[in-house]
């Protein structure tokens, strides 16, 4: 992951200028993840300008952008949902940093949709939360010491 959130989403925003060129769930994901963690860190007052910017850009896209985040979320809840399933958990080359991580831009994504708005798919929702109960109780009730509870 990047240390310069407010660069990636600049980098991000301008790829969604041209109103003209289709958009797609990784437009959607160069949004949500930099948005996200500026969200996570500063709260959503203290992200209010790049929220307004965000939503100015996704504007000129309609529906389209609705349809990107929805693709995007759903897609990314059902990572983490199958990569943590049981059957993984205890094998000794489980390549946990990755799937720490992968829940880390998926909080990003999801918070920042919900501050534009948008609420992840409810049915994958409860799966994503299910898995990560999976992880707290493979890990002994931790999930490490970089990371942040999972919610």
């Amino acid at each position: 992951m990047k240390d310069a959130p407010d660069e990636e989403l600049a980098a991000a925003l301008e790829g969604l200028s041209d109103k003209r060129r289709r958009i797609g769930r990784w437009d959607a994901r160069a949004v949500l993840v930099p948005l996200g963690r500026l969200v996570l860190a500063r709260g959503e007052e203290g992200a209010r300008e790049e929220l307004e910017r965000v939503r100015a850009a996704a504007l000129r896209h309609g529906p389209a952008w609705e349809a990107a985040v929805q693709e995007e979320l759903s897609l990314s809840c059902a990572e983490h949902i199958q990569g943590t399933d049981a059957r993984y958990l205890t094998l000794p080359t489980f390549d946990w940093d990755y799937v720490l991580e992968a829940r880390e831009r998926l909080e990003a994504r999801v918070r920042a949709a919900r501050a534009l708005g948008t609420e992840p798919p409810p049915a994958l929702w409860g799966l994503v939360l299910e898995a990560d109960r999976r992880i707290q109780a493979a890990r002994g009730g931790s999930t490490g010491p970089s990371r942040k509870g999972l919610s």
